[in-house]
C-alpha cells in the first residue's frame, strides 16, 4: 500500500511539472523588432548579435528581427501589428513622437560607439580623404555641433526645417550625395520631396569647404549600395557604424567610410501607443500590476 501511494504522488508530481513546463512553453512569447535593413547582415545574424547583446535574461521571451527598406514600410509593418516595436536611433525616435501620438516608447537600449559616416567606392579614396578634411574643420570650429543643435537636438520643439540653400560654384566638379529621408531630422526630406534637415546643411558646409558642388539624389535606405556600385551617386550620406565592434552590419566588404559626423548611444523601441492611455506609457509609469506582456505587447 505504501509503495502504491508513493508511486501515484510520484506521478503525480511528475504530471505537475511536466504541466508546467508545457505552460511555460505555451506562455513563451516572440518579440518582433523593425530596424531598416543593414546591408552586411542577414535579418538572423543581426537578430543573433542583438541577443547575445542586449537579450534579457527571461526564458519567456525570444526576439524575431525583420529589416525594412524605408521608414513608412516600417511605420506601416507597425500598424498593421507585423512588428511589435520598430527599433531608432534615439534622436529619430523622439522625433517621431514629437510628431504624432500614434508612438510610445517601451525600452531605451544603451549603445556606445553607434555613428554616421559617409560612404564611398573605393576608387573615390580621395574624395573620401577630401571629405575627412572638411569635417575635421566643421568640427573644430564647432560648426558641426552648432548644426545639430538646430537640426537635432530641437527636432522635437521646432516646426518643419528650411531647406538650405546651397552656394554654386563655377567651373567646380559636382558631387552626387545619396539622401533617403529614414532617419529625420538627421536624414531628413520633406514631403514634396526635397531634402531639408541636417543632412542638408552639414552637405552644403562641406561643398563651401571643398568648393564643389552637391546635388542630392533621393534613395532608400534599403538602396545606398546599389546607388554607389552603379555609379548613380558619389556619395551615400550614412552607413551605420559601430566604432566598438569588429563586425559591421551596415557597411559592406568594398564600401569604404569616411569618419563618423554624428554618434549616439541609445536605441530607442517605439510600439503603437496603448490603448488605455491618453498618452504614453510615461504618463502611467511602471507598474508591476500590469502584465509584462501587455507592457511589451500592448493592450489587447
Amino acid at each position: 500500500m505504501k509503495k502504491f501511494i508513493l508511486f501515484i504522488l510520484f506521478l503525480s508530481i511528475f504530471a505537475f511539472v511536466n504541466v508546467s513546463v508545457n505552460s511555460q512553453a505555451l506562455t513563451k512569447r516572440i518579440i518582433k523588432f523593425g530596424v531598416l535593413t543593414k546591408l552586411n547582415s542577414t535579418e538572423e545574424q543581426f537578430a543573433e548579435t542583438w541577443r547575445k547583446t542586449y537579450a534579457p535574461n527571461n526564458e519567456a521571451i525570444d526576439v524575431i528581427v525583420k529589416f525594412y527598406d524605408n521608414l513608412t514600410s516600417m511605420q506601416m509593418a507597425l500598424n498593421a501589428g507585423e512588428i511589435n516595436h520598430m527599433v531608432l536611433p534615439d534622436s529619430t525616435a523622439e522625433y517621431l513622437m514629437s510628431q504624432t501620438k500614434e508612438y510610445e516608447p517601451i525600452l531605451t537600449l544603451h549603445s556606445n560607439g553607434m555613428g554616421l559616416a559617409f560612404g564611398f567606392m573605393p576608387e573615390k579614396k580621395e574624395l573620401r580623404d577630401e571629405f575627412n578634411k572638411a569635417l575635421d574643420y566643421l568640427k573644430s570650429a564647432w560648426i558641426l555641433s552648432g548644426i545639430e543643435a538646430i537640426y537635432i537636438t530641437s527636432a522635437g520643439t521646432t516646426t518643419e526645417p528650411a531647406p538650405v540653400k546651397f552656394e554654386k560654384f563655377d567651373d567646380a566638379d559636382t558631387i552626387k550625395v545619396a539622401v533617403t529621408g529614414d532617419l529625420p531630422f538627421i536624414d531628413y526630406i520633406a514631403a514634396d520631396g526635397t531634402p531639408a534637415g541636417f543632412n542638408t546643411a552639414v552637405l552644403a558646409e562641406i561643398g563651401r569647404f571643398l568648393h564643389k558642388n552637391i546635388e542630392m539624389v533621393n534613395i532608400e535606405s534599403g538602396a545606398r549600395t546599389a546607388a554607389l556600385v552603379s555609379g548613380r551617386v558619389d556619395v551615400v550620406f550614412w552607413y551605420e557604424i559601430e566604432k566598438n565592434s569588429e563586425i559591421q552590419h551596415d557597411s559592406p566588404e568594398g564600401v569604404i567610410l569616411s569618419q563618423p559626423y554624428y554618434e549616439w548611444n541609445k536605441f530607442i523601441h517605439l510600439k503603437k501607443a496603448s490603448k488605455t492611455s491618453n498618452s504614453s506609457s510615461v504618463s502611467r509609469g511602471w507598474n508591476m500590476n500590469h502584465s509584462f506582456f501587455d507592457f511589451f505587447f500592448g493592450d489587447s
